[in-house]
């Protein structure tokens, strides 16, 4: 039997985590499954401060600025910070080899490739 090895990018691990659970479920002879995120960690913002400068014109000769000093949170960054895409790799036989990869187009995938 001759093995096949097919990858695919998905847009967030939770995809292709239910690719691969799905083709476990449906396919036959599968060798081995694999998730590898793609996308950069994000770093911690707790205890990072935010300083922010406030210019005030009180008259036209004087300049007087406030600074604001606020907390950082991890829950105020931006939902695309998190969103990591992710590679799932399935290690299947030549014969199966086309349902893996109709499985995977038909949950989101992109850029199969089959070697």
């Amino acid at each position: 039997m001759e093995l096949c090895r097919i990858s695919a990018e998905f847009s967030s691990q939770d995809l292709a985590e239910l690719a691969a659970g799905r083709i476990r479920r449906s396919v036959r002879d599968i060798r081995k499954l694999s998730v590898r995120n793609l996308g950069k960690a994000v770093p911690s913002m707790q205890g990072k401060q935010r300083y922010t400068l406030l210019p005030a014109n009180l008259r036209m000769e004087n300049y007087m600025t406030a600074v604001m000093i606020s907390d950082l949170s991890d829950s105020i960054l931006p939902e695309y910070y998190y969103r990591k895409s992710a590679e799932l790799s399935v290690i299947c036989n030549a014969d199966t080899a086309g349902n893996v990869s109709a499985l995977m187009q038909s949950m989101g995938a992109m850029n199969i490739r089959k070697f």
